[in-house]
């Protein structure tokens, strides 16, 4: 059985390492720790091949927290190219009939009856003339399965980049993302329930260094919004930082 290890957060936590704020959500847990910030995503996605359930990043390298929209590529990359083949098949139903190169090729086989009819042996000749009328026949009708089978290989072809186009759309889901300086970025996904403003306003103002939400004046929270939209620096957040250095 797994062990969920967000309840067991002090277990990782370095020496002199303490929790400073919690972000509980649908199916993901993020920590803000004095020294790092941790997240656990308990999402079915966490558990597929090149997915880790638990990273963590130390606070400096975090350049900005982010909302994003995150779908498979994989159904993508199908659904072009499906429909690359779609397009090209159809193309070529509309503007080539292969099944109008037969008369061209009997034309070539009236010659050949004439040579044949100057063969001193008439049975041969007239065995050469059914072949060649049945080679064409049965060329004829190849082409014209050909004919049908590009117009509906086209066709399903659309049909199927139809699906995978919906099958994209159905997996595009909302992430949170953690920007990482010279590193992967970290997401987990945000659900239904979700509220991406709060939590995204609430995560940034824990990892930047500075007081918290409680200890700021009604002035100094508007401002670190307003920054926090923007993407710009807090600096009020150094400004406090400087306060506790300088003891």
């Amino acid at each position: 059985m797994a062990v969920n290890w967000t309840h067991h957060v002090d277990a990782l936590h370095y020496d002199g390492e303490a929790e400073q704020r919690r972000l509980e959500l649908e199916t993901a847990t993020i920590v803000v720790t004095s020294h790092r910030v941790l997240a656990f995503d308990r999402s079915s996605r966490s558990r597929l091949p090149g997915t880790h359930p638990y990273r963590h990043v130390d606070r400096p390298n975090v350049q900005h927290v982010t909302v994003s929209q995150s779908g498979s590529t994989r159904h993508l990359l199908r659904s072009l190219l499906t429909g690359a083949i779609g397009l090209t098949l159809l193309t070529t139903a509309a503007v080539v009939s292969f099944g109008e190169l037969v008369p061209e090729l009997e034309l070539d086989g009236t010659a050949a009856r004439d040579r044949a009819g100057t063969a001193t042996d008439a049975g041969d000749a007239a065995g050469t003339t059914a072949a060649v009328d049945s080679t064409f026949e049965t060329l004829g009708v190849l082409f014209q399965i050909l004919d049908t089978g590009v117009l509906v290989g086209g066709i399903l072809s659309l049909a199927l980049a139809a699906v995978f186009a919906g099958l994209y759309i159905r997996s595009r889901s909302r992430q949170l993302v953690l920007q990482v300086a010279g590193g992967d970025d970290i997401a987990v996904p945000l659900g239904e329930t979700d509220d991406a403003a709060p939590i995204t306003l609430s995560l940034s103002e824990a990892i930047q260094p500075g007081p918290t939400a409680d200890q700021r004046s009604p002035a100094e929270r508007a401002e670190f919004s307003r920054s926090s939209e923007s993407g710009e620096s807090h600096p009020r957040g150094d400004r406090w930082r400087g306060r506790d250095e300088s003891g």
